[in-house]
This record gives C-alpha cells, structure tokens and sequence, in this order.
C-alpha cells in the first residue's frame, strides 16, 4: 500500500468562498472584527479579479444594480423616504426618473444593459481597499502605526463580497442567504431581495436586533444540515 497522500485541489472561487462563508459565522457569532474583516477582504480580492479575468466589472455592476433598484422602487412606489430625500435634487435624479419612465413604458421588455456605468481604477481602489484592509496586509512601511477601531466597516464588506460571490457563481451558500437577509431586515430592504432570503429577512425584521445574530446562526446551521441530509452517497 502506497503511503502517498491523496492531493485535494481547491479553486479559486471555492477558496474565497470558504473564506466568506467563514468570515459570516465569525460575524454571526459576534466574534473578533480584525479577523473578521481580514478574511472577508482576502474573499473579496479573489472574487473581484475572478470578475474582471471573467470580462466583467463588479463595482460597476453594483452601481448598476443600485441604479436599476431605484428606479423599480419610484415605479412601484416602495421608496423609502429616507432615500428618496437623498437622490432627490442629485445628479442621479435625471438618470433615474428617465429610467422609472422607460420601465413603466417597457415593462418587462426594459432592457437593464442600456443602464452604464463607468468606475475608474482608482475610485474602485479608494471604494473597497479601505485603510483598514491596508493596516492588516502591512506592516514594512508602518510597523508603529495604530488603528481606529471606528475605520471597521465589516458589514459593508461581508455585503461586497457576497454580491462579488452571487455574481459569479448566481446561487448563494447558507451564510450568504442569512447575510443578504439579515442586511435587508436592518435597512429596511427586505423587498429588494428575493429567494428564500426574503421570507427569512421578514422573519428577522420582526426579531429584536441582539436576537438576530444567533436567529442567523441557527438558519445557517439548520441549512447545513439538511443540505447534508439529502446529500447522495457514493
């Protein structure tokens, strides 16, 4: 018998997005931000440039889709207040206005490709490599620096390198469907997502907010578990 041990091959996507799914737990169960942070940033450095060697752009894409999402909420008039005070009087309110027009007029025959939008190299580095990321990766050039723990920003990076997963492989993991339902009920966008992420984020909006965090844990758990239930053998 040979003592040779097997060699298990990991891709690229499948690598980050053990680091994601990872970096979810972590979050749900309220652990360490740093470590949080670190691995969600490796995740999502992975999935953006998978994107662009793919041909796609994911910052512009997220713009896009926020774009789209606006206009479809002014048509259906589910849009909050809140945002709707912001966009209003901005240089994104003729855009959008043309857009909700177009949409009512087109309906389901409105092609979402005519929405462009362009995002330099350098706005994309200043959007998603945020100092924190810096200050974890590094430490030649400022091995006495300190950091803010205010600069953390976890949950907008778990969202970024959810949405950089969903974009490339289009069906979400456990963690993912509790992470897109969990920011949903907390911005009040549970009618933006849909799947089975939405009834969950409905259940989760009627939860308090300290009781979401082990809700999640639980949804991810029970998942998983059925998941390997109905797995086939061999």
């Amino acid at each position: 018998m040979s003592g040779t041990k097997a060699t298990i091959q990991i891709s690229k996507i499948a690598a980050a997005q053990r680091q994601l799914d990872a970096a979810i737990r972590i979050f749900f169960q309220r652990e360490d931000e740093l470590a949080i942070h670190t691995v969600t940033a490796a995740a999502f450095q992975i999935l953006r440039d998978v994107t662009k060697e793919c041909g796609g752009h994911f910052t512009s894409e997220v713009f896009r889709q926020g774009i789209l999402s606006i206009a479809q909420q002014c048509v259906q008039g589910t849009l909050p207040p809140d945002k709707k005070a912001m966009i209003e009087g901005s240089s994104l309110m003729p855009t959008i206005a043309e857009l909700a027009e177009q949409i009512r007029v087109r309906g389901d025959n409105f092609d979402k490709e005519r929405i462009q939008v362009n995002v330099s190299k350098r706005h994309e580095h200043k959007l998603w490599l945020s100092e924190t990321t810096v200050f974890l990766k590094h430490a030649e050039r400022d091995p006495n620096n300190f950091l803010s723990a205010a600069g953390l920003d976890n949950e907008k990076m778990l969202m970024a390198a959810s949405a950089a997963y969903i974009e490339l492989m289009n069906q979400p993991t456990p963690e993912i469907t509790a992470y897109f339902a969990f920011w949903a009920a907390r911005n009040d966008q549970v009618h933006d997502i849909a799947g089975e992420a939405q009834p969950f984020a409905r259940q989760l909006e009627a939860t308090a907010d300290a009781q979401r965090y082990e809700t999640c844990t639980k949804f991810i758990r029970d998942r998983k578990a059925n998941n390997n239930a109905v797995r086939p053998e061999g």
